[in-house]
């Protein structure tokens, strides 16, 4: 069985997201690395390409995660330069997500699957900092994570049209994966599940977007049979988005 025990996994060296405030960017950084070491202890082993340290910058256009770059280290953007840590920890959950189901590729799936993960995330921090707050020099409030945890499945309920980053995907998968931090272990294999696995460390392609739940299977080892099984035998009218983004 391919298991080991829980471990931090990425390790964070820079961290910019306030260039014109080093005091918000060191509260900004105590965040993020806190942030980070509890997300990866939700896994056992590392990710598809590889442990490497992470690099946290702020980007205006958007979060985004980008493995190629530099085949040494993560590079995490984030869009978040101002103290609001609960939207940092949302942000930083997905982008951290795509690291473990392997940045080189993404889909509707996995998009579902990282925006389950900033929930959780989000939950895990609450209950983290309500017994050991960081030591911030601005207030923090533990609940507030939990609220916007809160506040994302409420919107996403609401939404009509659902983008691929809504929608009833966060309830369908998120019980799944409370069930054993085990099965988190299988997102790490959603790039062998692409049309067109990824082949080297800079095999990025924004284009290969297709992904099969019967790859995913054969893909995973097995002890992580039987929860991708379970996934790929729900419904497909339980899904909200079943198309590429």
């Amino acid at each position: 069985m391919e298991v080991y025990d829980p471990r931090p996994l990425l390790p964070v060296e820079d961290i910019s997201l306030s260039n014109d405030d080093p005091q918000l960017n060191a509260d900004l950084s105590l965040v993020a690395r806190s942030a980070t070491q509890e997300f990866s202890t939700l896994f056992s082993a590392p990710p598809p390409a590889g442990t490497r340290p992470v690099t946290i910058c702020y980007r205006a256009e958007g979060p985004m995660t980008d493995s190629i770059k530099d085949t040494t280290r993560y590079i995490v953007y984030l869009s978040v330069a101002y103290w609001d840590p609960a939207r940092l920890v949302y942000q930083l959950a997905h982008e951290l997500c795509h690291v473990f189901t392997d940045p080189r590729r993404h889909n509707w799936f996995v998009e579902s699957c990282c925006a389950m993960a900033s929930t959780v995330l989000l939950c895990r921090m609450a209950e983290l900092w309500a017994n050991s707050p960081p030591p911030v020099n601005r207030k923090m409030r533990a609940l507030n994570f939990r609220h916007y945890a809160q506040k994302v499945i409420r919107d996403a309920r609401k939404a009509q049209k659902p983008t691929w980053r809504q929608g009833k995907d966060l309830e369908i998968l998120r019980p799944l994966f409370d069930e054993s931090s085990h099965n988190w272990n299988a997102l790490r294999f959603l790039g062998q599940a692409s049309t067109c696995p990824p082949a080297d460390l800079t095999d990025w392609n924004d284009r290969q977007r297709g992904f099969s739940f019967e790859r995913w299977l054969h893909a995973v080892p097995p002890y992580l049979n039987d929860i991708v099984r379970r996934i790929s035998n729900i419904p497909e009218d339980r899904w909200d988005y079943r198309m590429q983004p």
